[in-house]
């Protein structure tokens, strides 16, 4: 499951729990004062020494219940002020003290949670439920534990488990939410939510979860709405300010959109995805100083996500900096192996550069993950013979050719054959694409027959083909961008 609420945020938890535990601090005992302390009768004068001093105020002793209570409300505090480890010290001596208060477990696990300390929350909930396995607040938490560590087959089970025993539970009725909207079954999802929200209005998940419904439904002012209510009831919290971004981005409401981007960043100046949201609405509206910086800062705060790198491979890839953009695609590929596109992009930088071997590897890990671009086995068969390995390339093409439909995709096939053979007979290829309606097709397979003719040394065909791509103006496409490389290798040539 995308859990994408940081865990200090199941501090809510502990806020409903605590709730019906604060009560308001003893009143101050009344002063026990003598009649010395009087003051004065208007028309005496007093002179400084014979004015007495006040009796000594007399507090009266607190009772355990008061003391309880004044140690509760420094709990909820601390809870307030963000000291999660000080409360929880403090909630475990109380808990201590007071073992019949079966409600302190289930809160102290909750503070547990908020502080990462998974583990030990469980053990305390896991105790609970063996003394009143009805405890609907410990299944709660129970299912909230269950949904950080991962464990998404626990987490539905303790969900159910609560709304089998309430099911008007707003927060298992939002996690049900959470669960349908990650499996895609939004109908459900918005159920759950509504029935959520019927329990609490100002459920901040239900409210969250709802307005995702929304959006993906492209109801963009239901959504607003709900996100408009979530941060009027929760100012301080980045995720409404983030999610309400993305609407009012699909709404074009750019500057509102950037507002709500900048919000969300000095909120939660160490979340790595507030920059690299930001980053990509300055990337969309022209801005890649900006972009370019705040994917910096993402990656800086999580170098272990792929995400803010293939954006910023981007924008140095746009600016001309292909080694930059090299090194990023490398470090996806790590972090990231499935992800074919970056393969692709080292084959066509790697061939941009002249790293042919490179740019063989790349084109030939791409293909392994589609078999929608055949063109990826010719790329990864000509940077072979352009780097001089021709058998290589023939025993590549060979291993390949078999794989490209003759029938369905006549002019693909034939350029595999071209590598394959490694004669001049390109005639019926020439042919063929003399016929195709399809100009990209027409473009890239007009650029690797260039390709073909220049690892056989015969620049003057291969520019000429290569010319004959560009002219067809195919820009975006892997052999547009290599074919640009390709005449600027020839003109430093000559």
């Amino acid at each position: 499951m995308d859990i994408r609420r940081p865990a200090s945020a199941v501090i809510a938890i502990l806020a409903l729990l605590a709730a019906s535990c604060v009560s308001e601090p003893p009143p101050p005992a009344e002063p026990v004062a003598s009649a010395a302390a009087a003051p004065p009768a208007p028309e005496t004068v007093v002179a400084p020494e014979a004015v007495q001093p006040a009796a000594a105020v007399v507090q009266p002793e607190l009772t355990p219940e008061q003391k309880e209570s004044q140690e509760l409300d420094v709990i909820y505090d601390l809870v307030g002020e963000g000291d999660l480890g000080a409360a929880e010290e403090r909630l475990a001596s109380l808990a201590e003290e007071r073992p019949q208060n079966k409600d302190y477990p289930v809160q102290r696990a909750a503070l547990l949670l908020s502080l990462g300390r998974y583990d030990e929350a469980r053990a305390l909930l896991k105790a609970a439920l063996a003394d009143d396995d009805s405890n609907v607040e410990a299944l709660f938490v129970l299912a909230m534990v269950e949904r950080y560590t991962g464990d998404d087959k626990a987490f539905r089970a303790a969900a159910e488990a609560v709304l089998a025993r309430d099911p008007a539970h707003a927060g298992a009725n939002a996690a049900m939410g959470d669960i349908w909207y990650e499996g895609k079954d939004y109908r459900k999802a918005e159920a759950s939510y509504a029935a959520a929200l019927r329990t609490d209005p100002e459920n901040i998940e239900a409210l969250l979860g709802s307005a995702r419904v929304q959006y993906r439904r492209e109801d963009y002012d239901a959504a607003v709405a709900n996100l408009d209510k979530a941060i009027a009831l929760a100012p301080d919290d980045p995720l409404p300010f983030l999610d309400r971004s993305r609407v009012l981005y699909q709404m074009g409401r750019y500057g509102d959109c950037e507002r709500d981007l900048d919000e969300a960043v000095r909120l939660a100046p160490d979340s790595p995805w507030n920059y690299l949201e930001r980053g990509r609405l300055y990337m969309d509206t022209g801005r890649p100083t900006l972009a370019e910086a705040d994917f910096d800062r993402s990656i800086e705060l999580d170098p272990g996500y792929f995400l803010p790198y293939i954006y910023r491979a981007a924008i140095y890839e746009a600016g001309g900096r292909d080694e930059e953009a090299l090194a990023d695609y490398r470090v996806i590929t790590g972090l990231y192996p499935d992800y074919w596109y970056a393969f692709e992009s080292i084959g066509v930088l790697a061939w941009r550069r002249g790293y042919w071997k490179e740019s063989y590897a790349g084109f030939d890990r791409a293909a392994t993950y589609t078999k929608a671009h055949p063109e990826y086995y010719i790329a990864a068969s000509l940077a072979l013979m352009r780097a001089g390995e021709t058998k290589a390339a023939k025993d590549y093409a060979s291993k390949y050719l078999p794989r490209i439909d003759k029938e369905k995709l006549p002019i693909q096939w034939l350029m595999l054959r071209l590598v394959l053979d490694q004669t001049d007979m390109s005639s019926e290829l020439e042919l063929r694409l003399g016929s195709e309606r399809s100009l990209d097709l027409k473009a890239s397979m007009l650029f690797y027959l260039g390709s073909y003719w220049l690892a056989r040394d015969q620049p003057g065909l291969g520019e000429k083909y290569v010319r004959m791509s560009l002219e067809a103006e195919r820009v975006g496409t892997i052999e547009w961008r290599m074919a640009e490389a390709e005449l600027k290798r020839l003109a430093a040539s000559e």
